[in-house]
Order: structure tokens, then sequence, then C-alpha cells
């Protein structure tokens, strides 16, 4: 009886823990996904992070065909944030943060989020630089390297 019990508590103490996801992160999650496969054209893309949080990653990782790269090197995309110094971007990159952004030269591009909507920017001449063509559902996303973020 007592091991039925404590079996009971503990099925329901893992259920909570294990209930649905934020709709905003589930949001993020499948936009993320779809770039990084529309990007690679492959239907489990290797990703390697950096300077994401560990909860963040599993939640990729878990809620996505992407699957954990173990080096820069052998991944086929690259997510940044905060990224404190200059960052040479050898693989698509993409920048979850603006100050990532700006210290990443030849990042493909820029997702994160502005007053609760999902802000997507794409440089055009990255995109180029690494062979990426886009389906026409980006075009409204993509920009030249002059553009200004924030300023008029």
């Amino acid at each position: 009886m007592r091991k039925s019990i404590i079996f009971l508590v503990l099925i329901y103490v893992l259920t909570s823990f294990a209930g649905d996801i934020d709709p905003s992160i589930k949001y993020e999650i499948k936009i993320l996904e779809k770039l990084v496969r529309d990007a690679t054209k492959k239907e489990k893309p290797e990703v390697y992070f950096i300077g994401l949080s560990q909860r963040k990653i599993d939640l990729l990782i878990t809620h996505t065909t992407l699957r954990k790269a173990r080096d820069e090197k052998s991944a086929d995309f690259v997510f940044i944030k905060n990224v404190k110094r200059e960052f040479n971007a050898v693989k698509p990159t993409m920048a979850l943060d603006y100050s990532s952004f700006e210290k990443c030269k030849d990042c493909i591009g820029l997702f994160t989020w502005r007053n609760g909507r999902p802000v997507l920017l794409l440089i055009e001449e990255n995109l180029i630089k690494f062979h990426i063509s886009l389906p026409e559902d980006y075009k409204y996303f993509i920009e030249s390297k002059n553009f200004t973020i924030g300023k008029k």
C-alpha cells in the first residue's frame, strides 16, 4: 500500500513538471526549427549552441527535429547569444540577441523578441556568402547589411 502511494505521488510530481510549455516558447521553437531546416535543406540538421541556457537548448532538441552537434565544425547551423567579443562565423549563424548580432559580422540574421513580438532579420549578403537560398516566405525579412536597426 505504501509503495503504491509513493508511486502515485511520484507520478503526480513528474506529470506536473512535464506540463505543456508556454505558447510563446512553443512559437519561438517552431520558428527557429523552420528557419534552420529551410536554411540547411536537411530534415534533421545538427545545431551548435553558444551562450544559450541549457533549458533553451533542451527545449530546442526535445521539441524539434534539430540535433545537438558536438562542436561548431561538425554543425550545420549555429545559434549564438550573450557573445562578449567579436565572433567569426564559419557556419551559418543566427544571433538571438542584439549585442551578439552586432559582434558577429557574418551572422545570417537575428531572431529576438521586442515588445512581445518576434523579430526576424536576415542579412542578404551573408545568406549569399553561405550559399543559402530561402523560400519566398522569407522575402519580407531579408535586408541589406546597410540596414540600421532601430534608427531612422
